[in-house]
């Protein structure tokens, strides 16, 4: 568990296999969302080098490579035939 403290508020870092994100812990004021709220984009980057400099891995922040998915191919159109349009 990698958690930061910021001005004061306690933040922790939370990671899925598609997005990750700073979740408020305890604190008051300033840029602090509340508890159990995603914390404002705007300090990710100086919660993430604190916790750097706490000890914790660059590689700890990064998400894995998601597999590419394989793109389907379209199915050829008609041949425009002889046909009646009516407008």
């Amino acid at each position: 568990m990698i958690e930061s403290i910021f001005e004061g508020n306690k933040y922790r870092f939370c990671k899925d296999k598609k997005r990750k994100y700073w979740l408020g812990i305890s604190g008051k004021g300033g840029l602090f969302p509340g508890v159990h709220c995603v914390a404002p984009m705007s300090i990710w980057s100086e919660l993430q080098s604190i916790a750097i400099e706490d000890g914790h891995s660059k590689a700890d922040f990064m998400l894995e490579k998601q597999e590419e998915k394989t793109k389907r191919t379209r199915a050829p159109k008609k041949a425009k035939g002889p046909s009646i349009s009516i407008f």
